[in-house]
């Protein structure tokens, strides 16, 4: 099996494979409970939330949610801050946010929120657009630090001081799962109030994401439970905490931490010799954002659809996407892709390579290959 779909989910680590054993088997407690074993299980959530705030950078101050997914981190940053809000101002996302941002923010327009989205075409933030859109009455602003089909690597930054010179009451909320321990930042250099971040991406367990709060957010009182009951996470999302996860999720953060520097050099590396590769066909082109991020590539075939080149990779044991595993359910085009600026038909038939740390140059000379002929093969028979 050639593994290239690391952009939907990881292998997990064996770090995090024993630290989720462990948790399942000896420090099995609720961390609720006020016995010893509770005790047990909240020191070890402790020790896990002051890990992943220290891989984000974050040494003291703010806060750390742990969540489900990133999915559920991202639905609580965007409706957690609307309805916290007493009047219904904007809310400002881009184009080709990942999905869950999306369908949250349509969600707050349905309530009341007026939405705005920024162009992303050619991989590169809309600048203009932003500051024609940042007006005194935004709420939130929520940009993704990479994009998950097309790699692009956004000027999260450069918007965020934007939005601070021209919506200062504006929050701002970044998804960070596609540059989380893949492109160079900290918590405070993107100058976010809310960040999210997932485990399966950097070779943790599903089942456990988190979100990064400022200390200005929580003195504001301006993030609200969307999920209700027993009050766990200091009130914020009730709900027993999946200890073995978010155990997990600390030891994929520490194993990562430790190496992704070169780790990221290693995959655009790998990266940058793939686009090299499919380009000797005249037909297949690489989309090639101005920055991007070291693991993804996306690659729109000459007239064949996407899922006719998944399908016959798959057969060789190669495995990719066609874009964001979270959408992958639905009938219609890509959003990011679309808002990349392709066309309909070429969005059909482009796909996504993601890479990981433990992927090797065999194994892209192999797809390269394969890639190659299946587009030889399938323009005889199509």
């Amino acid at each position: 099996m050639i593994y290239l779909d690391n952009a939907a989910t990881t292998r997990p680590c064996p770090e995090a494979v024993a630290a989720v054993n462990a948790a399942l088997t000896e420090n099995w407690g609720n961390p609720s409970s006020a016995h010893r074993a509770g005790l047990d299980a909240r020191r070890s959530l402790d020790s896990a939330r002051a890990a992943v705030l220290g891989s984000l950078g974050v040494r003291r101050g703010g806060a750390l949610v742990f969540t489900a997914s990133g999915t559920e981190a991202n639905d609580m940053a965007v409706l957690g801050v609307a309805r916290s809000k007493a009047r219904r101002g904007r809310i400002i996302i881009t184009e080709g946010e990942h999905a869950s941002v999306y369908a949250s923010a349509k969600q707050a327009e349905a309530e009341g929120f007026e939405l705005v989205s920024i162009p992303t075409r050619g991989g590169e933030l809309d600048i203009d657009a932003l500051e024609a859109a940042l007006t005194p009455d935004t709420v939130l602003l929520s940009l993704m630090l990479v994009n998950s089909e097309t790699g692009a690597r956004y000027d999260v930054e450069g918007a965020f001081r934007l939005a601070a010179e021209k919506a200062p009451g504006a929050f701002c909320h970044c998804d960070a799962v596609q540059g989380y321990m893949k492109v160079p930042f900290t918590f405070s250099s993107l100058g976010a109030d809310l960040v999210t971040v997932s485990a399966h991406k950097i070779h943790g367990p599903k089942g456990a994401g988190a979100l990064c709060i400022s200390d200005r957010v929580l003195r504001a009182r301006a993030l609200s439970p969307v999920i209700f009951g027993g009050g766990q996470e200091d009130g914020l999302r009730s709900g027993t905490v999946n200890v073995p996860a978010v155990l997990g999720f600390e030891a994929a953060a520490k194993r990562a931490l430790s190496t992704w520097e070169e780790d990221a050099a290693r995959m655009a590396k790998l990266r940058l010799s793939l686009a090299e590769a499919l380009s000797e066909d005249g037909d297949v082109r690489p989309n090639l954002p101005p920055v991007s991020a070291p693991h993804i590539l996306s690659v729109t075939l000459p007239g064949i659809k996407s899922e006719t080149m998944l399908n016959y990779l798959s057969s060789r044991g190669i495995y990719i996407s066609s874009g964001s595993a979270c959408s992958t359910h639905s009938r219609n085009l890509s959003r990011a892709l679309l808002a990349f600026g392709l066309p309909e038909r070429e969005a059909d038939t482009t796909v996504r390579v993601s890479l990981c740390r433990d992927t090797t140059e065999d194994e892209i000379n192999e797809l390269a290959s394969a890639l190659l002929d299946g587009v030889r093969t399938l323009a005889r028979i199509r």
